[in-house]
């Protein structure tokens, strides 16, 4: 079943799956679960397109398949392998708007903590307050993460289908409030385009007042990502070592100012591994 939903002119395509969770290639996770293929949010930095064979990674942000009998593929899942910590989602936002039809998150939530298994969300949709009474109950076996790149109006240079910021903040708010362990990845930060105190001092602000964890990551150019965002960025810096110093520096300064615990990604990567 192909559908093609407005605005935007996206395609999307139902699709069938064998399994519903794959081993994670991200030390922090067990298990990955990535209900759709494809992101409508088509943000032009995302590394999935390097990842994503076809047409959803050809056609980034243009091309969405659901893989319609995800529920049935899990259930068999979880019968079969031992629970862990799984991912939702690596390679595509689990809350993008096709999810507000097909609801395969929000089902696979709630199977995944029935089952004992650990769940960690990673969106950058507001849409995820809808699900906010499954959330709710699978408190102690769940962790959200919101990411937040900059809290200005020139996110959409960026993200150009994403939530605004600020919906996203007030998503994590809520999440916060129910007392779910809550973080924010703020990244990739890209030079020239959001590396500024102003695009990541409101963050930590932010996380300071949810009292999450903030995750940095600098952009890592990919071949894919380059020439995608070629058409829609211009210029592009080089990513230096010397620039990432000083605005990390920057950016840990404003952690230490406001008491959050602000990682690099490459330290929360070296943590997972031990």
């Amino acid at each position: 079943m192909t559908t093609t939903i407005k605005p935007g002119s996206i395609i999307v395509k139902e699709i069938r799956v064998k399994t519903a969770l794959s081993r994670s290639g991200l030390p922090e996770y067990d298990y990955a679960l990535n209900p759709y293929l494809g992101c409508q949010h088509g943000c032009i930095y995302c590394y999935a397109m390097d990842f994503t064979r076809g047409e959803p990674g050809e056609r980034w942000g243009e091309v969405v398949y659901v893989k319609v009998n995800l529920i049935q593929a899990l259930l068999k899942d979880v019968r079969r392998y031992r629970p862990g910590i799984v991912g939702i989602s690596t390679i595509t936002d689990p809350y993008q708007p096709a999810e507000s039809r097909y609801r395969l998150t929000r089902r696979a939530i709630d199977i995944l903590c029935n089952a004992g298994y650990h769940v960690s969300i990673q969106t950058k949709s507001a849409l995820i307050i809808r699900d906010l009474d499954v959330i709710g109950r699978c408190s102690g076996s769940i962790d959200v993460g919101f990411t937040i790149t900059t809290m200005r109006n020139t996110y959409r240079a960026i993200e150009p289908m994403a939530a605004h910021p600020m919906a996203r903040a007030s998503a994590l708010r809520r999440v916060a409030n129910l007392g779910i362990g809550t973080w924010i990845f703020l990244g990739p930060v890209i030079p020239g385009v959001n590396d500024g105190r102003e695009d990541y001092e409101p963050i930590i602000r932010l996380a300071g007042e949810t009292n999450s964890q903030v995750i940095i990551d600098r952009f890592r150019p990919r071949p894919i990502v380059l020439r995608f965002m070629g058409g829609k960025l211009n210029p592009i810096y080089p990513v230096t070592r010397d620039w990432w110093v000083n605005t990390l520096s920057s950016i840990m300064r404003l952690c230490r100012n406001y008491g959050v615990n602000c990682v690099t990604a490459e330290d929360e990567w070296r943590s997972a591994r031990k």
